[in-house]
């Protein structure tokens, strides 16, 4: 490893820590764009870093924008440029880097440091990363167009800090406009800069900036950035919309915060730091320090984040308003819940779930998470507090603790809705009930079950969307659909759906009745409970209290004259037997059953009784599934996974460098979790002649599935491989789901 003590050994004196990049432009004697060129220093611990580097500038295109040198970290502290470009590699000191970095910005005081990361580098940076002095961290690879608009934003801006400290100097000489700025910079061309001129004439109120972002000519972030070189104004980063508190949002009225596109985002003493697009607005300056009482640190964002941000965390800054009003309310009037909570009658459990203020709280609660496309509530009471939770993309997160002592009136006003007994308390219960939010319907699964503290509450959403959207949008490829599509339509036999709860077997199973239902087919469902009502579909729930089980209602349904059956759940042998004899005399059927993969399916009904030679006649299809996460789509970004990670793969090194991993780093849009949103990953088994042969043998499962791979079958492993390689997940979800198969 290369130490910046080193490397300063090896390059001599510190008159000679930056030398000239040949075949760069000489700033005294070259044309216009080549004398305003920024003086620019590559810095990195090895040389052959800055060589590979150089070179990739010049297929950037930035070249007659920058007068590169080479230099290296030793000298740091006495660098004099306008932009350094900070290599880390692999294997480079962390510690070093930090430290070199922190030296160019604070002791060297460059007016602009980025850190460029070569490819493997991103575990250890990202480590780091809050301790990093950057202005910004750029990771390689990047495409080539990528980093030559990056680079030109970044030279652009400091040209105009260069121009206003002329101007300060000067003050006969007249300031450069920003148009002409960009055009010297490769930015936009002289042609886009009369369009922009000319719709800005026409438009009242408007500026360049905004004119050339509502032409397309540049984004929101090139703007934002060149009017912080103008106003000498710091630009938000994502992770400070991410982490905002709510209690510092909330310090500015949010009919404020909308009208002028302003956000309070950190509160430092008696500072208050808030993004807004107009820093110059002196009025509202003053009107958000005599509001707040604080001194007004003001920061430049892009409209988008700040839109973004001001909707999220508004509408939780409500939602807890309304729960503390609601909680305050309620605290002389259900005070005595905490002391006779257990002894509490019918009567009086009654009364407290009809308050108004509870009946306002459970409605909040369940509004919420439909808003938030939660899949799940979790009312979970402790010792000493009550907690409420979200499940939203497969990941709890914390989002209420009302006071323990309403705990008894929330589950009772739950029950009241779901038509389950108040008075029960020792049991287990489950129930639904159906809510109207707007002019949407959301059916609401509810599960209670006593604990040592009380009973906790689980409501499951289930989203009515979810069950009538297109096969295409659960996440299958064409070739998957393909195969799926030509089973569900077959007039008999079985199709297994199989995975652990929560992958998103119903949603599929309900989805490809969806497809097949019509007026000439008599479906029929069996279901425990019936999570979503469907028009044009019989379906019948299962009550095992008055002997309403899988098994009587199947052998009732058969003198129903059905064509296709689903059966919510293959569970034991008795069900297990019905749905494959129904299977043999002409009838589809569709099921769910808890294994990990799809050949296991086959050991899991041998094991529950049902004889090799009425399984291999029977069954069609077994389709695997789990859910992954998405990557957040704003916010993704290249990296290089760790090598344990690559090791899981067992991908050649061959193929692992030809291959672009990303993942998201984290912003407003996603709430900083670097997802947004999950898919469906599968692995289809098709009970072809061979498979056949194998069931009736009695063939182990590992043979089952080395068959069904030298047919075609992709695995789960392999189906969520092709979803990382296409950009659209990570290595770590599908490794989390997926076992090595």
């Amino acid at each position: 490893m290369t130490t910046s003590a080193q490397t300063a050994a090896d390059s001599g004196s510190a008159e000679k820590s930056a030398e000239k990049i040949a075949g760069q432009p000489d700033a005294k004697a070259t044309p216009e764009t080549s004398a305003a060129a920024i003086k620019t220093t590559l810095l990195a611990y090895r040389k052959e870093s800055l060589q590979q580097f150089a070179q990739l500038l010049k297929t950037a295109d930035v070249n007659p924008f920058l007068s590169l040198f080479a230099g290296n970290f030793g000298h740091a502290d006495k660098l004099q440029c306008e932009l350094a470009l900070a290599i880390f590699n692999p294997g480079d000191s962390m510690d070093a880097f930090v430290h070199d970095v922190a030296t160019l910005k604070l002791i060297a005081k460059v007016p602009c440091v980025l850190a460029i990361v070569n490819e493997g580098g991103m575990p250890q940076v990202q480590e780091v990363k809050t301790e990093l002095a950057a202005d910004d961290i750029l990771y390689l690879p990047l495409p080539a167009n990528e980093l030559g608009k990056i680079l030109k934003t970044y030279v652009a801006s400091l040209r105009i800090e260069q121009k206003k400290r002329v101007q300060r100097v000067d003050f006969a000489k007249r300031a450069q406009s920003l148009g002409i700025i960009l055009v010297e910079n490769g930015i936009i061309s002289p042609l886009q800069l009369k369009k922009a001129l000319d719709f800005q004439k026409e438009t009242t109120n408007l500026r360049l900036g905004d004119a050339l972002v509502s032409l397309g000519f540049i984004d929101d972030f090139q703007k934002t950035h060149f009017l912080a070189s103008q106003l000498g104004v710091p630009v938000a980063t994502p992770k400070q919309f991410a982490s905002a508190d709510l209690n510092v949002v909330a310090l500015i009225p949010e009919r404020v915060a909308r009208e002028y596109h302003c956000i309070a985002l950190e509160k430092i003493d008696d500072e208050l730091i808030v993004a807004m697009l107009d820093t110059s607005n002196l009025r509202l300056l003053d009107n958000l320090r005599d509001q707040t009482d604080l001194r007004i640190n003001p920061i430049l964002g892009t409209l988008e984040d700040i839109t973004v941000s001001i909707d999220r965390y508004y509408r939780d800054i409500a939602s807890h308003r309304s729960a503390s009003d609601l909680m305050a309310d309620l605290a002389t009037e259900v005070q005595y819940i905490k002391k006779v909570e257990e002894e509490m009658g019918v009567e009086e459990a009654a009364t407290a779930g009809a308050e108004l203020g509870i009946i306002k709280l459970v409605n909040m609660l369940i509004a919420n998470a439909v808003r938030d496309r939660a899949s799940d509530i979790h009312i979970e009471p402790m010792e000493k507090e009550l907690t409420v939770r979200y499940r939203v993309d497969g990941e709890l997160r914390r989002v209420m603790s009302p006071p323990r002592h309403s705990h008894q009136a929330i589950i009772t006003r739950i029950k009241i809705l779901s038509d389950l007994n108040i008075a029960e308390r020792r049991l287990p219960q489950d129930g639904r009930m159906v809510v109207k939010i707007g002019i949407k319907e959301v059916d609401v699964r509810v599960s209670i079950l006593p604990t040592i503290f009380g009973e906790k509450c689980v409501l499951r959403i289930l989203d009515k969307e979810a069950y009538e959207k297109s096969m295409h949008n659960l996440g299958f490829t064409d070739h998957e659909f393909k195969i799926f599509r030509e089973h569900i339509v077959r007039p008999h036999g079985m199709i297994v759906v199989t995975g652990p709860t929560g992958s998103g077997k119903s949603t599929t199973l309900y989805s490809a009745l969806q497809q097949i239902k019509d007026v000439t087919s008599n479906i029929i469902t069996v279901e425990d409970p019936v999570e979503y009502h469907m028009d044009g579909v019989t379906q019948v729930p299962v009550n095992a209290a008055i002997g309403m089980t899988f098994a009587s209602a199947l052998r009732s349904i058969l003198r129903q004259d059905p064509d296709t059956i689903l059966i919510g759940e293959i569970r034991d042998n008795e069900t297990a037997d019905i749905a494959v004899k129904m299977a043999l005399t002409g009838h589809m059927v569709y099921s769910s059953l808890h294994t990990n993969d799809a050949s296991s399916a086959v050991a899991r009904f041998v094991d529950i009784g049902i004889p090799p030679l009425l399984l291999a006649s029977s069954l069609n299809l077994v389709v695997a599934q789990r859910l992954i996460r998405r990557i957040c789509q704003r916010c993704k970004v290249p990296y290089a996974p760790a090598q344990e990670m690559l090791d899981e793969l067992h991908l050649p090194s061959s193929e692992i460098s030809e291959v672009k991993f990303f993942h998201g780093e984290g912003c407003v849009t996603c709430n900083g979790v670097g997802y947004s949103g999950r898919m469906g990953i599968f692995e289809l088994l098709v009970v072809t002649r061979e498979i056949r042969k194998l069931i009736l043998r009695g063939a182990p499962t590992s043979d089952i599935q080395d068959m069904a791979e030298k047919e075609g079958m992709k695995t789960l492993r392999q189906a969520g491989m092709e979803l990382v390689l296409k950009g659209e997940t990570t290595i770590e979800q599908v490794l989390a789901a997926t076992t090595d198969s």
